[in-house]
């Protein structure tokens, strides 16, 4: 097993704050942030349709159930992270379609902090990437760090996300 993995598990324990990338129970890749509700366990994890030694954790807000399977998340060396994390400001976070998120055809320039995409038993965000939105048409926007740069993030505006409005600004006034 990766080496880097197992010193990131063995320094962990039951109530650390983590963001594990990993695989759900149907061996769909997923990201989770929240407490470590239990010590990792050595699993056999589906990944890539074979059965794999890793491990199974389950990332979660505190109190949640261990048989809920939306806190299950499969790691297995090589395709899979996770790390303690500080716990978020969730009083300035938003979950939400991305509609919602003021972003229009014709508006131009807005920006967000971008917190990901919101997946099943997400209960809070697993990133913070300022982005300028973009329409691109047919109904799709896209999410760059800055303009021209690469895309971050495309999404059309009923895909949830977690997101906060941007506060203050960089050295060139931006907004950032």
């Amino acid at each position: 097993m990766s080496k880097d993995l197992e010193r990131a598990i063995a320094g962990l324990s039951a109530g650390d704050h983590v963001l594990a990338r990993g695989s759900d129970t149907r061996g769909h890749d997923v990201a989770r942030s929240g407490y470590l509700l239990a010590a990792p366990e050595p699993r056999s994890i589906r990944h890539n349709g074979i059965p794999t030694p890793g491990w199974r954790v389950c990332v979660g807000p505190r109190g949640a159930s261990l048989d809920d399977r939306s806190t299950w998340v499969g790691l297995v060396p090589g395709a899979a992270s996770i790390g303690v994390t500080p716990e978020p400001d969730m009083s300035r976070w938003r979950r939400s379609v991305f509609s919602q998120t003021g972003a229009r055809i014709n508006r131009h320039g807005l920006r967000i902090i971008f917190g990901g995409r919101v997946y099943r038993g997400a209960t809070e965000p697993i990133e913070e990437t300022p982005v300028e939105i973009v329409y691109t048409g047919g109904g799709t926007y896209e999410l760059v760090q800055h303009l021209g740069g690469p895309v971050h993030f495309t999404c059309s505006s009923r895909t949830e996300i977690w997101w906060a409005p941007v506060t203050g600004t960089d050295s060139n006034g931006a907004g950032w």
